[in-house]
């Protein structure tokens, strides 16, 4: 065993002072769920790589899939380690429950870089939406700071050996940084929709993709905040308790179910408009103009005339996000 084991005078009294069901129970619990959510993102990745969308995407985002699924793969394998080192390696040794052990604040900070590259990728697409600096600014500061107090955290835990110790002594510490979690999330949430509702053309094709991807935006981001919160209020309520460990075990991962289903999600979005868009794309001059008909330029000068400027212009930057 990794440590040796104490009197058994000792350890009944140890056991007898630790509640194992809101401890080692509600982690087992989570990673067992932890493991589920998993599944869920390989068989995003698997429908990404397969899709006809995913050939025609940039080679960097392909990378970020990737590597996502390569963080996540690493953060299983690290909370699977936390309940192998508590429930196998040391087995009947109470004294080893009340140590923290290496992978707690890996785990953690694997999710803190699972969070800050998808809340990046969201951020660039509200850049690309809006070409706003001050907007979209605004979100990266906030997802900067998320990731900063992300890192705090778990560098500092290693320097407390007991589990106890480390969360009463950096409650301020990671309350802090799950504040600026939910003001993240929030903000690049808000920040969608508000110029998602500002790009309608008051075309109904469009505006019906525009409500698909709002109703995408606010059910992924709802999502991850509400646990964001769930973990906060649990941090905050019960230190001493693994609550908090319960929602930080599927929280990266359902950071990065929500990039992949915004990518996944995107023909649904498009709906019939990628149909209309490729007879639209077909070349005038295949239309030969007839005695009493209208000629070619006739034609194109009419339809040229019926679409707004500006509403052209906002279906282009629709495509930057679906």
């Amino acid at each position: 065993m990794s440590a040796a084991l104490c009197p058994a005078d000792e350890s009944a009294l140890i056991l007898s002072q630790i509640q194992l069901g809101p401890t080692i129970g509600v982690a087992y619990i989570g990673v067992a769920l932890s493991s589920a959510i998993y599944g869920v993102t390989c068989i995003q990745t698997f429908q990404y790589f397969r899709s006809p969308r995913a050939s025609s995407d940039m080679s960097l985002l392909k990378f970020i899939v990737i590597g996502l699924w390569m963080l996540d793969s690493a953060h299983q394998a690290l909370i699977i380690e936390i309940l192998y080192h508590y429930l196998i390696l040391n087995y009947a040794n109470p004294v080893a429950l009340l140590r923290t052990t290496w992978s707690i604040p890996v785990e953690i900070i694997v999710n803190a870089i699972i969070a800050f590259a998808v809340e990046s990728f969201f951020v660039m697409r509200i850049w690309k939406l809006s070409k706003n600096y001050f907007s979209a600014g605004i979100c990266m500061l906030f997802t900067v700071a998320h990731f900063t107090m992300n890192l705090v955290f778990p560098i500092r835990s290693f320097f407390y050996p007991f589990l106890v110790e480390a969360a009463t002594k950096l409650k301020s510490t990671g309350s802090s940084g799950l504040g600026v979690a939910v003001v993240a999330d929030v903000s690049i949430s808000v920040a969608m929709v508000w110029y998602l509702r500002r790009g309608r053309t008051g075309m109904r094709r469009s505006d019906d993709m525009i409500g698909r991807l709002i109703v995408l935006t606010v059910t992924t981001g709802s999502l991850t905040t509400l646990f964001v919160i769930a973990n906060l209020i649990a941090y905050l309520a019960a230190p001493d308790q693994l609550w908090n460990l319960f929602f930080n075990f599927m929280l990266g991962k359902l950071y990065i179910n929500s990039l992949l289903t915004s990518l996944n999600s995107r023909s649904y979005v498009r709906g019939g408009t990628e149909a209309s868009l490729q007879v639209n794309s077909v070349p005038l001059s295949t239309f030969q103009a007839e005695p009493g008909h209208i000629s070619r330029s006739q034609f194109t000068d009419a339809t040229a005339s019926t679409v707004p400027v500006d509403s052209e212009e906002k279906m282009t930057k629709m495509t930057y996000v679906v």
